[in-house]
């Protein structure tokens, strides 16, 4: 078998190590300008997975995670107070902390981000953008850009047809009066030093103080856009893999000029390009500065590490995740988890031949085997007054829990009264009907259907799950036909839980008398 069939039959990450040759730089960053949604994590996951990858192929890696704090403020998030407004256009590393107890805006936000990504098994190793131009790392990058300001500005017109002005330098001072780098248009350079001036209407999100100035680019003076600080980076911290998302990387977009700012300005070769589409939620991308969507914090606290983890490793890279908290698609989350738990632990013939290497990434901790009762279960069983949940776990698994799985079913149980509490509606939530609504269903129920609950009702102490359908065949029933019956008469609905288990859980007696329609 030739090297491209065989790689191509490997799981997309280890793919990507077979054929990668020396020593690896995987790269990804984040613009710290709010709470930052739930989507951002994709890109941490699928760098992260790369890099674990290449360490599982025996190839020697790094993985960086940047924090791009020496950017602008230049959207303001809805849950800011207004007094925040005077801060737009300053570097965020320069605007406040929203809460004591941090140096800066950025490093609030970055570090609530960093404890989520690190919480779900990514610790890449951590940099700040604004020191690397505060240290002069970035020194020879900002004097080659500027020599080859006229190279840039034909590359953005080539590549996306996008126009500058002649006078357009790839750079945006820090001003020295107001202190602002979004306001600032740089007019020239004499290989020492930028003339600029703090423009009042240049954006419209913040408005420059008219300052006209001269100073040095270099240590922190200013900041290069972002096309160009992305093939700046590169080449600083030696990158050689780097996803981008699919707005990046259509045809046109910034990774294509970046791309070529790299490799004709910088002269580096651009790292190999991951791309990657959007977290969507209930169909819409997030914003981190709108507050649009879920953020990383929340839904940390609302599904278990390991199966955020899994939720953004289960997926090739281009594929769109669209997601909701709502409905089933948590429950199914966890069942689809389990279902890959045992084919890991070859209880299962898996449906796919990656899912044991999925279940492998996504396991934040040593895989462990073990009966785990699925989660809308237990979302039901939580729900019944006095039922012991233990008892009926240890029932279904036909044995004791031992003290790991006893751990896994808290956990599973912390997660599953959030999820009751805070996302299934109130009309989808079960409650166990009064006998009197009971008998006003029972009317809707054919003659057919009160026999066979009848039966089900004598039966009921050593049933089968095959007894059931014995029993509605008896009577010129589906089963599904029983089942809408048995729903109806004890949690007035044509459907829910497991039948069986859900008139176990909430006692013999009381479920045998509810099927006969007696007290």
């Amino acid at each position: 078998m030739d090297e491209k069939a065989s790689s191509e039959k490997l799981f997309w990450a280890d793919s990507i190590a077979s054929k990668a040759v020396g020593p690896q730089v995987v790269n990804d960053a984040k613009t710290p300008s709010g709470k930052v949604h739930v989507g951002a994590l994709r890109g941490v996951v699928i760098h992260d997975v790369i890099y674990k990858a290449l360490e599982d192929n025996k190839i020697k890696a790094s993985y960086l995670y940047g924090f791009d704090d020496f950017d602008p403020m230049d959207g303001f998030p809805t849950y800011l107070p207004e007094k925040f407004r005077e801060y737009m256009g300053l570097p965020l590393n320069k605007v406040p902390s929203p809460q004591a107890g941090f140096e800066s805006f950025a490093q609030f936000y970055a570090e609530d981000f960093k404890q989520v990504y690190e919480k779900i098994g990514c610790k890449p190793k951590t940099y700040w953008t604004s020191e690397l131009y505060e240290s002069g790392k970035f020194n020879a990058a900002i004097k080659t850009a500027l020599e080859n300001a006229e190279k840039i500005r034909q590359i953005y017109k080539q590549v996306s047809g996008g126009e500058k002005k002649e006078d357009w330098m790839p750079f945006a001072a820090v001003c020295d009066e107001c202190g602002k780098n979004g306001t600032t248009k740089v007019h020239s350079f004499d290989g020492k030093s930028v003339s600029y001036t703090c423009e009042p209407n240049l954006v419209k999100w913040a408005q420059g103080c008219s300052h006209k100035g001269e100073k040095s680019p270099f240590d922190g003076g200013g900041k290069f856009p972002y096309k160009v600080e992305w093939a700046a980076k590169w080449m600083v911290l030696g990158v050689t893999i780097e996803g981008a998302g699919k707005d990046h990387s259509s045809k046109g977009g910034s990774r294509d000029i970046s791309n070529r700012i790299a490799s004709e300005v910088f002269g580096i070769t651009p790292p190999l390009n991951v791309p990657y589409e959007h977290f969507l939620l209930e169909g819409k991308k997030m914003s981190s500065s709108k507050g649009l969507g879920v953020t990383a914090r929340e839904m940390s606290e609302l599904i278990p590490p390991s199966l955020l983890r899994f939720l953004m490793a289960r997926y090739k890279p281009k594929t769109a995740i669209n997601f909701s908290p709502e409905g089933e698609t948590i429950p199914r989350l966890f069942d689809d988890f389990d279902k890959m738990r045992e084919s890991f632990f070859a209880r299962r013939t898996p449906l796919d031949p990656d899912e044991k290497r999925i279940f492998e990434l996504s396991s934040i901790e040593k895989p462990e085997d073990g009966f785990r009762m699925p989660f809308s279960q237990i979302a039901f069983l939580i729900q019944v007054p006095g039922v012991d949940l233990l008892v009926q776990v240890e029932k279904a698994a036909g044995r004791k829990l031992n003290e790991s799985e006893k751990n896994g079913l808290d956990n599973r149980v912390e997660y599953a009264k959030k999820w009751v509490e805070q996302f299934l509606p109130q009309e989808e939530r079960l409650r166990v009907i009064t006998l009197g609504e009971a008998r006003e269903n029972a009317g809707k129920l054919s003659d057919a259907q009160k026999n066979a609950l009848r039966q089900l009702s004598e039966r009921l102490d050593s049933i089968a799950p095959e007894d059931v359908k014995l029993i509605s065949e008896q009577n010129g029933l589906k089963p599904s036909q029983l089942f809408e019956a048995a729903y109806l008469v004890v949690i007035g609905k044509t459907r829910g839980p497991k039948l069986l288990q859900m008139l176990a859980a909430l006692g013999m007696e009381f479920s045998k008398n509810r099927l006969k329609l007696l007290d």
